[in-house]
């Protein structure tokens, strides 16, 4: 924000014509606002310039200031700042440069804000007036519309309403309606009005299709509305015939033109071809289920093995651990067999 306003600065002292700005040409931003923001004796001379621009007293007063015065300098610069009600008397480190850019820029854009009003002179302010209006004057006769301006070859108005405005009837009318009184103009709306009224209620007598016939209607009445939705009916109709027409010229006819297409000889292999082919997916859909079916019975077989129960007479216990029970008892009882057979 203040990198954008010094820049701003800068370019309004180059166009007041700062003689401390000759020959100072920079681009960067950041060092416009290093040359305005930061304290130097450049800086000073740009902000004694600037004081004496605003008032011829310190425009005598500060050059004859040496430069082992700057004391005084800026003891008189702040103190023109306190008369412009722009600081206080005392604020000597604004002027030299010591407080924030911010604080600095917004003090030098005021006091900028000033030399126009107080540079010019009232007869240079006159005279720049004079040419201005010199050259805006000479812009306007030596302009090529002026004539057509001054003489115009079309009538602003159009041609319907310009036949309207130039008729001696629509004249009288319009003088006659300017003279008549409010309450005339009232009691004419309201006679249009009451026969407007008049001409729809006729209106509406003879369209009985569009309200329900009222009690006691004869036999005549209820036909007319029969006849009056039978014409709705057929003109509905007659629109979809208009509108499937547009279609088939549109759209169908050219499919409908075509020669009928030529079938295959081949149409009964195909529909072999195309049985065999659903006999398969129905048997491959078969073993599909047989597989499921045989993996749901190996899980449940697994589950069975490996789920631990209750036996008769001892504790809970798998069915293969169960089963090497059995084989071990059976071996002792084998080999004890045996023993006894032997003399």
């Amino acid at each position: 924000m203040a990198v954008a306003a010094a820049a701003a600065l800068f370019r309004r002292l180059k166009e007041l014509g700062c003689p401390a700005l000759d020959g100072v040409y920079l681009s960067e931003a950041k060092d416009i606002q290093k040359l305005l923001c930061a304290p130097s004796p450049h800086r000073l001379d740009i902000l004694e310039w600037i004081c004496g621009s605003v008032s011829p007293a310190h425009r005598k007063q500060l050059p004859s200031l040496g430069e082992s015065q700057s004391d005084l300098k800026i003891k008189a610069m702040a103190n023109l700042g306190y008369h412009l009600m722009l600081c206080r008397a005392n604020d000597l480190d604004l002027i030299e440069g010591k407080v924030s850019a911010q604080e600095q820029l917004h003090f030098l854009e005021q006091l900028v804000a000033v030399i126009p009003a107080q540079a010019l002179s009232a007869v240079e302010s006159f005279q720049e007036i004079g040419r201005k209006n010199e050259a805006f004057i000479k812009q306007v006769f030596t302009s090529p519309y002026l004539q057509s301006v001054l003489n115009p070859e079309c009538h602003p108005w159009p041609s319907d309403i310009k036949g309207l405005l130039l008729r001696e009837d629509v004249l009288q009318e319009r003088s006659l309606l300017s003279v008549t009184s409010h309450e005339e103009t009232l009691l004419e709306a309201s006679k249009e009005l009451e026969e407007v009224v008049a001409a729809l209620q006729d209106l509406r007598k003879e369209c009985s299709f569009l309200h329900g016939d009222p009690a006691g209607a004869d036999a005549s009445s209820a036909h007319a509305t029969a006849l009056q939705t039978l014409r709705l009916m057929a003109s509905d109709f007659s629109q979809l015939l208009v509108a499937f027409s547009q279609v088939y010229e549109r759209q169908l006819q050219q499919h409908c033109e075509r020669p009928a297409p030529v079938l295959s000889c081949l149409g009964p292999l195909v529909q072999e071809v195309h049985l065999g082919l659903q006999l398969c997916v129905q048997e491959l859909q078969a073993f599909l289920q047989v597989k499921e079916t045989s993996e749901c019975i190996v899980n449940t077989v697994k589950q069975k093995e490996q789920g631990k129960r209750f036996w008769s007479g001892s504790a809970k216990a798998t069915l293969s651990s169960k089963l090497e029970e059995l084989q071990q008892k059976y071996k002792a009882i084998h080999a004890a067999l045996k023993k006894c057979q032997q003399p």
